[in-house]
């Protein structure tokens, strides 16, 4: 049986990807983040050990004592648990160094880019995160009963263009709008937060808009839409939703389909950009 290592976030994405190697075939050896990976990867996985944010060198040796050569990242760490609960370890600050001394921004792209390199140079390669998962990418088109509206879709349009020039500044990926006006911008209070604020300042009946950074890196931060997100959109009065075809994972389908119809909520899945 091959092995495969996963490096485990915070949310659902993990688990499915999980139980998606599995099902292929696949053992899992598994790193996960204390306080932000669902505990329930211990029963889904072959080995887990925990860990804190900053400690590296400590992931390295767990898959290299179980002879892992290729990985996974699936899941994020929460912004705020970046700027304040990170002790990096020794290996940690050394990408850090490499971030500053090729002159990039200290952002999370440049950061995750050189993470991935710094597995890389122990033999493990790592994955796009969409392995064994290619099911969840849905292809475009409305997902729901409900249509866009006309002006909902001028709004979709205008948004995606916007988002992707934030994402592309890695300011965040979600932006909330409404006639045309940009009432939200994700940053470092994360996609549910703005959507709220998003939903406050337009007083309902807003388009949420989700995109993947221009020139995505297939391996890691892809965007998400599940349960959580739409239970937001309900909260925030928000009536329909956009992402991007070949680039969004969408996770329980079924259900989260079924809890934007019962809630009025348009789900349109975007084409692929190629020109990016």
């Amino acid at each position: 049986m091959s092995r495969i290592g996963l490096l485990a976030g915070c949310g659902r994405f993990p688990l499915f990807f999980a139980k998606a190697a599995k099902k292929c075939g696949s053992e899992v050896i598994a790193v996960a983040i204390k306080n932000e990976t669902s505990k329930e990867i211990n029963d889904l996985v072959e080995h887990v050990e925990w860990f804190d944010i900053g400690s590296l060198q400590g992931m390295i040796d767990v898959f290299r004592k179980a002879g892992i050569t290729k990985m996974v990242m699936a899941g994020g760490v929460t912004k705020a648990t970046m700027f304040q609960n990170i002790v990096p370890d020794a290996r940690f600050l050394k990408v850090f160094a490499k971030v500053r001394n090729s002159n990039k921004a200290n952002n999370d792209d440049a950061l995750l880019r050189q993470l991935c390199e710094e597995f890389e140079t122990e033999g493990i390669h790592v994955c796009d995160s969409t392995t064994y998962l290619s099911v969840l990418l849905p292809e475009k088109g409305v997902l729901t009963k409900r249509q866009p509206t006309d002006e909902e879709k001028l709004d979709i349009e205008y948004g995606h263009k916007i988002a992707k020039q934030i994402a592309g500044m890695d300011i965040g990926q979600t932006i909330v709008i409404k006639k045309q006006v940009i009432l939200a911008v994700e940053a470092i209070e994360g996609t549910d937060k703005a959507i709220m604020r998003g939903g406050e300042l337009g007083r309902g009946d807003v388009t949420v808009v989700k995109v993947a950074r221009p020139k995505q890196d297939m391996r890691y931060d892809i965007p998400t839409v599940g349960i959580e997100t739409i239970n937001t959109l309900k909260k925030a009065q928000a009536k329909c939703l956009a992402f991007e075809e070949g680039k969004t994972l969408l996770l329980d389908r079924e259900e989260v389909i079924r809890l934007a119809d019962e809630a009025g909520i348009a789900i349109v899945v975007m084409p692929e950009v190629t020109n990016e």
